[in-house]
């Protein structure tokens, strides 16, 4: 017995990979799914779709998320500079101006898979868009 004993874990590592297979390749075929979210600590708004956002990370394991949250500097003109902003957040955001059809930006906007822009603190409408995007 005490020879086998060093198999042990060997023996329990490769049983649980072959258990978790299946998980990792129904995994491997669901669609990811991204969510953006723009927001700043200068607008009032944001605060429940920062809440929102944390809880889409919550679920991003599970429901294949990568979610990204950033920081945008336009608001720091109105004296609160927004310590995790930055103008590659902001250049970010205003790159789907055009491809979006969105007259300006704003915050806080939720983009999922860079093709569906809402409202973030509209959950009906994002929570809609996953069903909507991850399907085409």
């Amino acid at each position: 017995m005490s020879r086998w004993f060093p198999l042990v874990p060997v023996l329990a590592g490769a049983l649980a990979l072959f258990a978790a297979t299946p998980v990792l390749a129904q995994r491997a075929n669901m669609p990811v799914t991204v969510v953006e979210l723009f927001t700043s600590q200068g607008c009032n708004q944001c605060p429940p779709a920062d809440a929102f956002l944390l809880e889409l990370v919550a679920r991003q394991e599970r429901e294949n998320f990568i979610v990204l949250g950033f920081h945008v500097d336009y608001w720091d003109y109105l004296g609160w500079a927004d310590t995790f902003a930055t103008p590659a957040t902001t250049a970010r955001q205003r790159n789907y101006i055009r491809p979006l059809r969105m007259q300006s930006v704003y915050t806080p906007q939720m983009v999922v898979n860079g093709r569906f822009e809402a409202v973030a603190s509209d959950r009906m409408a994002v929570e809609a868009s996953f069903s909507g995007i991850s399907s085409r």
